[in-house]
């Protein structure tokens, strides 16, 4: 017992030391009289840390340790005003949108998983990684935000941000397959008030285990880029919103439960990411695009069955009517005029009727236990 216990206060005094670490590195910002754009440096803990990449078709995000899906993280505000705490609450539920996650927020005196301060700590907006804030000292804070006294679009990207961190998510710039031709000499100079360790660490290349796919510059996750740190002069404008591989990567890592059929009346354009169709084996997903219906072929990554037209993008729609059990896609070509009937499976006469994606790809109209249609063969 005393052997278990020595091992217990080693990890936790392990975890504490490295949680340390991240808070002394997350402290440089470059000063607002250098004239330099101000950039916050999201430093987090290396626990783990080699070089050992795999190409994985998802998002730049830690191999460990992450939250379990379905989890429910609990979250307390160690400081701030109330208009702060609840723009957090409001912006910081987008992931669980598409995340099978959900977070609880309690008082300051109960115990959390996560624990944010606003202006104590040290300074700029960071966080750390994934389920690292469960471990250690757990009255240490895990999450920094800063005034959030900017307009709606750059407190939307520093929550946004940060929260992706606190899900395992790294910074998309420093993946290890970002395609950015750095000009490193400015770069060094650029991030002058910063060690060279810090620039390689946290911009360039991150030393994290990690899974990750094709390079999103789009993502939520990415630094802003000034054209001037480049040979190609190629720059990279600062995200205010989750990429849809932001998206897609988070549904995969925090995945909800399969479902496989979708009630006649409900929306398939609207459906929220916990009620996307899938075959029960989980290969293959019902997806709208705006003017398109499709069966996508997961494993393949391409589509087997499409049906409408893309062309009509403006207010899309996509649904069974609840009274006939038609599936019918709706669309228009500008904004400015009605929506018209772009797509119909013809299958009215069939109310109550339920939409059932097959293992095989097969998407099939089921009334009364009886097939009435299906992408393969239409109406039968």
């Amino acid at each position: 017992m005393e052997r278990l216990k020595i091992i217990i206060a080693f990890l936790a005094l392990g975890f504490s030391s490295c949680a340390q670490q991240n808070e002394e590195n997350s402290s440089k910002q470059f000063s607002p009289s250098s004239g330099k754009k101000a950039v916050d440096m999201c430093a987090f803990d290396l626990i783990n840390s080699q070089d050992d990449f795999i190409s994985k078709p998802d998002a730049a995000i830690l191999q460990w340790p992450l939250w379990k899906p379905g989890q429910t993280i609990k979250i307390k505000f160690l400081d701030g005003d109330s208009a702060s705490q609840e723009k957090v609450k409001r912006i910081a539920a987008q992931w669980t949108l598409y995340a099978n996650l959900k977070f609880e927020y309690v008082t300051k005196d109960e115990y959390a998983d996560i624990r944010i301060g606003f202006q104590i700590g040290t300074p700029g907006a960071w966080s750390e990684l994934g389920m690292r804030s469960a471990y250690g000292d757990l009255d240490r804070q895990t999450m920094r935000l800063g005034t959030l006294t900017g307009d709606e679009a750059s407190s939307r990207r520093t929550i946004l941000h940060e929260f992706g961190h606190a899900l395992g998510l790294i910074h998309e710039n420093a993946s290890p397959i970002a395609q950015i031709n750095w000009n490193l000499s400015k770069v060094y100079q650029y991030y002058s008030e910063w060690s060279k360790e810090e620039v390689d660490r946290f911009v360039i290349k991150s030393p994290e285990q990690t899974n990750y796919t094709t390079y999103d510059p789009l993502s939520i996750m990415h630094y802003y880029i000034d054209p001037s740190l480049t040979t190609d002069g190629v720059g990279i404008a600062e995200q205010t919103e989750l990429s849809k591989i932001d998206i897609k990567s988070i549904n995969k890592w925090y995945p909800f439960p399969i479902v496989s059929i979708l009630e006649s009346g409900q929306s398939i354009y609207n459906l929220p990411w916990d009620k996307r169709i899938k075959s029960p084996n989980g290969r293959y997903s019902l997806e709208f695009d705006p003017g398109l219906l499709k069966v996508i072929d997961l494993d393949e990554k391409k589509a087997i069955w499409e049906v409408g037209n893309s062309s009509y993008r403006r207010k899309p729609s996509c649904y069974f009517e609840s009274t006939t059990g038609n599936i019918i896609i709706k669309g228009s070509k500008l904004s400015v005029l009605p929506t018209s009937i772009i797509w119909t499976s013809n299958t009215t006469g069939f109310p109550g009727a339920t939409l059932h994606l097959k293992d095989d790809g097969n998407l099939q109209l089921i009334h009364n236990g009886i097939v009435r249609w299906s992408s393969k063969t239409g109406k039968i």
